[in-house]
């Protein structure tokens, strides 16, 4: 029992609702747009799931195995850091997940796109694209995570690819295409990474991890983070105003403690309080997305 909780302990559940809130918007743009499948939607909440256990997985084993979660390291240590599972174990448990993400993704390919190769085609890059994405943050000799890119691959796999892609999946129009949603998930999502790289920001620097925050310095980072989050925010005005009836305006009163929380994250130069953020951080963008799904699914 002891294990299992471990094994669960390494897959970051606190991180799954950010990650599959993409994916449930993309599902949400569909229906309104009338051409959603559950069949597609199930199958791409369990692609969803599996990239982000292997991405948790990954950056497990590649901190630990770079001696990045020393003793100076600010944030919760991982599992393989704290020798409650081998980085042996770690690294097996890493290419099973890639091997059912493969398996589900076929069966997803196959159920949307029948025999549209060419939908095969470009999807199946994306798919092994996606897998590299996930294991390079911080495996192999030079990831690109200790390079300050990982804002840039967030951005694209956590918003363009998680709610622009799993929308292209059921079919759905280019010229509908949610581009202003998918660019503010993956706003929102920087944002939630640059809270996490700002707490550690003294250990990543001794440890050798160039985060974009650190390249930033202390006070830039900071208006980053500001930034993100108003362009995030100004994405969905533009959405809702253009797209949508004007009642879903009201939706951004959601936004309020993605906001506040930028006002802590601005001011606060306390590890507890940054923590904190990440969370409330995580947490609010991903029930602001899923009350937009809700809504748009009931249109």
């Amino acid at each position: 029992m002891q294990t299992v909780f471990c094994w669960i302990r390494a897959m970051r559940l606190r991180s799954l609702p950010l990650s599959l809130s993409g994916v449930v918007l993309g599902g949400a743009f569909a229906s309104f747009d009338h051409v959603f499948s559950w069949k597609i939607f199930v199958l791409s909440l369990v692609v969803g799931v599996l990239l982000q256990i292997l991405t948790n997985f990954a950056n497990d084993y590649g901190d630990a195995t770079k001696g990045l979660e020393g003793a100076l390291r600010q944030g919760p240590k991982g599992v393989v850091s704290s020798g409650v599972i081998s980085p042996k174990k770690m690294l097996r448990a890493i290419f099973f997940v890639v091997a059912l993400i493969v398996l589900f993704s076929l069966l997803l390919f196959y159920v949307s796109f029948g025999n549209n190769i060419w939908a095969w085609s470009i999807f199946s890059v994306l798919l092994l694209v996606s897998i590299w994405a996930a294991m390079s943050y911080t495996m192999g000799k030079n990831p690109y995570g200790y390079r300050a890119q990982g804002d840039f691959y967030v951005f694209i796999f956590f918003g363009l690819v998680a709610v622009a892609g799993s929308y292209c999946l059921y079919g759905g129009s280019f010229y509908h295409l949610p581009g202003f949603p998918a660019c503010a998930a993956g706003l929102l999502s920087c944002a939630v990474l640059n809270v996490n790289n700002i707490r550690d920001m003294k250990s990543d620097a001794v440890y050798g991890k160039e985060s974009l925050a650190l390249r930033l310095g202390d006070e830039y980072a900071r208006y980053y983070h500001v930034l993100l989050v108003l362009s995030a925010f100004l994405c969905w005005l533009v959405y809702f105003w253009v797209m949508l009836p004007n009642t879903y305006l009201l939706l951004l009163i959601l936004y309020l403690p993605l906001a506040y929380s930028a006002y802590k994250v601005y001011t606060s130069r306390e590890t507890l309080v940054l923590d904190r953020q990440v969370d409330i951080t995580a947490a609010s963008t991903g029930i602001f997305h899923i009350i937009v799904s809700i809504m748009l699914f009931m249109k």
